[in-house]
């Protein structure tokens, strides 16, 4: 059974070695195959330079330009072998036994597709475990508040099944995850390992400014499909992220719109909601 993992990269040529070696590192049960395939998203360094000294172990897909995360990760998929594909990203690591006990937990629960925790490593402090939340299943109902499980680094799925969910949205530069998770909810439950398997560098924030019209374009995407009570936490996730946003840019007073919507929408002790926040928090 083929394992093909999906390593999208832009100008992290000092850094992608590190994300490979950790996934050739990784030990398979019986009957598994690995393949690792680095998506080149246009980049102007000297990537080709870094994977030599991985000879045939990688292979790579290169794009004529820089097209965004989203576009990488579908033409990984794209070529991915039937079984399974697995995601992370150029400046990630898994760390040892990863797939190994992804794969086994997923075949004992007949889970399709699974996401793990992680450590967030952070410049100068301890790292520390993310997201704080339960492991077992997570459905519609936990992806409304957020996106943090982190699968660009974590989730390992079925092909069959990210066939039938679709290919990321490329027109969304942030939150693409977001609704990505969300599509992949409604078609059933997602596992979710509570033991951290990775390692999360955190960079820094990008731009602002294309949050808001990506919140705009989630909630038009998915607010009419949900009842009511998650179409509610949805709304409320939304609006405190929007007030992250302007936090972030500076604007205390513009923060205090959504943050005050948030809470009245719906009571902020969610243990959902408190996990999303503990991934935020965490940069700060």
């Amino acid at each position: 059974m083929p394992i093909t993992t999906v390593i999208p990269v832009f100008n992290r040529a000092h850094v992608v070695g590190r994300a490979i070696e950790s996934v050739l590192a990784q030990e398979l049960p019986s009957g598994y195959s690995l393949k690792v395939l680095v998506v080149d998203d246009g980049s102007s360094d000297d990537l080709s330079g870094a994977l030599l000294r991985f000879g045939r172990d990688v292979s790579c897909i290169r794009h004529a330009h820089n097209t965004g995360a989203s576009a990488a990760r579908n033409t990984g998929i794209a070529a991915a072998e039937d079984g399974f594909v697995a995601f992370l990203d150029s400046d990630d690591v898994w760390l040892p036994g990863k797939l190994k006990l992804q794969l086994e937990t997923m075949r004992h629960n007949g889970w399709l597709a699974s996401c793990t925790a992680f450590y967030l490593a952070r410049s100068g402090r301890p790292d520390i475990v993310a997201p704080s939340y339960r492991g077992g299943t997570l459905g519609l109902a936990d992806f409304v508040w957020g996106c943090f499980v982190c699968p660009g680094s974590t989730l390992l799925s079925q092909r069959t099944l990210l066939d039938q969910v679709g290919p990321l949205d490329t027109g969304m530069r942030r939150l693409e995850d977001w609704d990505w998770m969300l599509r992949f909810a409604q078609r059933g439950d997602i596992g979710f390992i509570s033991k951290p398997l990775g390692r999360k560098h955190l960079s820094d924030y990008r731009d602002q400014g294309e949050v808001a019209p990506a919140l705009g374009l989630l909630r038009a995407k998915h607010e009419t499909s949900l009842s009511r009570a998650d179409r509610r936490h949805f709304l409320a996730a939304v609006d405190m992220e929007l007030a992250a946003t302007h936090y972030r840019n500076g604007s205390v007073l513009q923060m205090m719109i959504p943050c005050l919507r948030s809470m009245l929408r719906s009571p902020i002790s969610n243990r959902v909601l408190a996990a999303v926040l503990h991934n935020r928090l965490a940069r700060n």
